[in-house]
């Protein structure tokens, strides 16, 4: 008999890395299947005109080499990681901890207590009791929003700055989660290493990915649809398998069957409940928490700067006086080949508090210039993303994660959607990783 078959939908960073992990066991026949024409989802980019542009990600690693990601790229084998600095994976520093700018003057920090001189010292005084009760431990008693719980410690040019962050961070702004969400993204935040910017921007960590799945064995197939998820003895070619699932070229009409024991999916909860046939019951519970999770949107502007624009630096800055952009950041500081020699790349981001995308795309441009003195001599932009709908932000907002486990033995899901709490972007997505395949590898 033959290894067992683990199936992994969806290339995004999640699948990609979970079918690594099992890969890299040699115990199980793993394969992948993207319904895009190219593997990384929203953590890749896409050359233009010698601009790496990004398809969701902005060539951030929100905590160097000291959060979750780092630990599972970088991390050994034997403590559980990837180890994929083997095939040049690497995270590079940002030139500064963080930067905002106020009143048309840029601030820079070089580590987290930095910004501090920047706001009243009652603020030091109570960040440094809100850090010392660390992530870890359980905050309970807030049912208050993160904004109305942090206006009654902080002063209002505080919570405005670290407002920028959240938005910029995670697409949402602090009144939008909860309190425990909002103070544990906090604290993970300060006792974290400064950003950095992966090697090759987000594609260098998808190409080591690939690399490291084609060692080990694992296909990846590309511009492949799940079309339906169902029990092994439906076909006669599947019968000594878990699960029998339906695959078919996008743009075709007839599927295929493949065979499969265990399933991570890491497209999404309303897409895996989708194709699931009605042999398998879904908990009534968990089908009204992801019906009633509203996906996050957001809106990206990518810019090209003069190589003698007048911030020289690629420390993440917020922009604390403006409604809707959280803030940008330049990459190509850290890393040149993100832009063309004497260039550099900008990427903001925003949160969306309409369903007008055009018109909230109209609104941030507007903030941008206004908010960035230098922009209109220095700057021309080169595309705008949106990202709603189906290509959402977050699957599942910050402080809303919806459970990897919907009760079906042998499937498990990854991605934004079930972030462990108060990690965000890739830190989140990461940090649930090892559980899940761990799992699977029970369960197969």
């Amino acid at each position: 008999m033959g290894r067992p078959k683990a199936l992994i939908i969806g290339s995004g960073i999640g699948g990609l890395t979970s079918a690594a992990m099992l890969a890299q066991t040699k115990k199980y026949d793993v394969s992948v299947y993207e319904r895009m024409s190219f593997a990384g989802g929203r953590f890749t980019q896409h050359n233009h005109d010698g601009f790496q542009i990004p398809t969701g990600a902005v060539h951030m690693i929100p905590h160097g080499k000291k959060g979750p990601f780092a630990n599972l790229i970088l991390g050994s084998r034997k403590r559980g990681g990837l180890d994929l600095s083997r095939h040049g994976v690497d995270f590079i520093p940002t030139t500064n901890f963080a930067c905002q700018i106020k009143g048309g003057r840029l601030y820079r920090a070089n580590n987290a207590f930095g910004v501090l001189p920047w706001f009243p010292i009652s603020d030091m005084v109570n960040l440094t009791r809100l850090l010392s009760k660390r992530a870890k431990m359980p905050i309970v008693g807030e049912t208050e929003n993160g904004y109305t719980w942090l206006s009654k410690r902080f002063s209002k040019e505080f919570v405005n700055f670290l407002d920028s962050f959240s938005n910029f961070a995670v697409s949402l702004r602090f009144e939008q989660m909860p309190a425990t969400s909002a103070i544990r993204l906090l604290q993970n935040s300060f006792w974290s290493d400064r950003p950095h910017i992966p090697k090759g921007g987000c594609k260098g960590v998808i190409d080591g990915l690939r690399k490291d799945l084609k060692e080990n064995g694992a296909r990846v197939k590309l511009s492949t649809e799940i079309t339906e998820i169902l029990p092994g003895s439906a076909e006669e070619s599947t019968k000594n398998n878990e699960f029998c699932v339906g695959i078919r070229r996008r743009g075709r009409d007839n599927s295929i069957w493949v065979g499969a024991d265990a399933i991570i999916h890491n497209g999404g909860h309303p897409n895996l409940l989708k194709v699931l046939s009605d042999d398998f019951e879904v908990k009534e519970e968990i089908t009204e928490q992801v019906t009633n999770t509203q996906a996050v949107g957001g809106i990206g502007f990518c810019f090209a700067l003069k190589e003698n624009v007048p911030h020289q630096g690629s420390g993440v800055t917020m922009l604390p006086e403006v409604d809707r952009v959280g803030g940008y950041v330049i990459p190509s500081f850290s890393d040149p080949s993100l832009a063309p020699q004497g260039q550099h790349l900008m990427i903001s981001h925003q949160y969306v508090p309409s369903s007008d995308v055009k018109s909230e795309i109209g609104k941030g441009r507007e903030e941008l210039y206004e908010a960035i003195p230098w922009l209109s001599d220095y700057g021309e932009e080169i595309c705008v993303h949106s990202y709603h709908r189906n290509w959402p932000c977050n699957r599942a907002p910050q402080g809303s994660e919806l459970p990897a486990d919907i009760g079906i033995e042998g499937i498990r899901l990854v991605g934004d959607g079930v972030k462990s709490h108060g990690w965000m972007m890739i830190e989140g997505i990461s940090s649930n990783i090892s559980k899940v395949v761990n799992e699977i590898k029970k369960e197969i």
